[in-house]
Formats: structure tokens, sequence, C-alpha cells
């Protein structure tokens, strides 16, 4: 079995739509401090930072892993890569929200998903870092998962890495998709017409080995 379930997309959709109106949010977290924040990565064994347009983001992504089939509806697009061995994966969920909600709230409704009772969840810890991101860990008895979340406006994102639960975790794979996911930059814009505007600030640079 793949590792395309890492993060319960559809699940984060449904919570935005049925969830709190009143919950909106201004990311602290800018471009250009997640630009500044690349200039400490260990950039070896990734490529050249390059757009993918379908999840809106800018990214460095692991020499040799595998793209998974992208995964799109009308409110969200999913994409992962896949390590050589299929045990671990590094990806980004897209979401156009239908109206604000914070950070928080999206990473409580992922860390909910994967602490349910009947999969053996458990919460391991959340915490926000230097740069501003705020951060969740989580496992259940398919996947170990650590993530962070995003929010522009009507635009969010969840970029996660993590392993199959079933197998030893590989480190070296750990270390480059931990390292890769520290290189997204959201980019609204992507993919779109010149005239159409933007919700944030464009991604102006990105580092590379």
């Amino acid at each position: 079995m793949g590792v395309s379930k890492f993060v319960p997309a559809a699940a984060v959709v449904a919570l935005l739509l049925f969830g709190s109106v009143g919950c909106q949010s201004t990311s602290p977290v800018t471009n250009r401090r997640l630009i500044e924040h690349q200039a400490l990565i260990d950039f070896s064994g990734l490529k050249d930072a390059e757009q993918v347009a379908a999840v809106k983001a800018s990214c460095s992504l692991p020499r040799q892993w595998e793209p998974m089939a992208l995964k799109k509806s009308a409110l969200y697009s999913h994409q992962q890569w896949r390590s050589p061995s299929g045990h671990t994966g590094v990806g980004v969920v897209y979401i156009r929200l239908p109206f604000p909600v914070s950070e928080g709230m999206l990473l409580w409704f992922a860390k909910r998903e994967y602490t349910k009772s009947n999969e053996d969840g458990k919460a391991i810890g959340q915490w926000t870092d230097e740069v501003g991101r705020e951060w969740f860990e989580a496992e259940n008895n398919k996947y170990h998962v650590r993530g962070y979340a995003i929010v522009r406006g009507f635009n969010a994102w969840i970029v996660y890495f993590g392993y199959k639960t079933g197998y030893p975790p590989d480190l070296a794979e750990l270390s480059i998709a931990a390292r890769s996911a520290e290189t997204f930059i959201p980019d609204p814009d992507a993919g779109s017409s010149p005239n159409q505007a933007a919700d944030s600030e464009p991604v102006t640079a990105a580092a590379s080995e």
C-alpha cells in the first residue's frame, strides 16, 4: 500500500465546510521569513527549487523520489512524493478556503484525525518554530507524521512528512523529507493568469544546492 493517506485531506475539507466561520487568521509567517530561514537548511539530496502549480507552492524536492498521483477536488489539491523504499513520504495539501480559518484550527483537526482511539492514535507534540509556523506530531497504527499549517486569507497549506509505522524508520529518508518540508514557500498565484489577483506576496527567491 502506498503512503497517500498520510494526511486525510477530504476530512480537513469537511471540517472547513462545517467549522466555525468566526475563526479568522492572518499568518505572521511571511514568504520573506521563510526564504531567510532557507539559508539554514542543508540542501544536499534535494533538487533545485521548483514551482508546483497544482498546490500553489515552491519547494525543493528530494532527488529520485516518485511523485504520487495528484488528488484534487473543487476545494483542495494534495500532492505527495514517495521515497525509494516506499515507506517515507513528504507532501502538501493546498486548500482554497470557503472562509478564513486559523492555522490552529487546521492543526487541531489534523491531529484529531491521527489520534483516533480506534486506530491506536496518540498526540506526540505541538509547537511553534522560530519562523512562527505551528507544528504537530502524531502517530497511529499506520503512520507517524509531522506537519505544519500556513493560512493566507482564503488560501491554506498543510505541509507534512512521515513514515509507515509498520516498518523501521529510515533515518536517511526522514532527514531528507524533513529538510524538503522546510523549503515549501506558499505561492497563491502559481498557475494563475497575470490578471488574477493574489491573496499574498509572491515568491521572490528560493534556495538551491
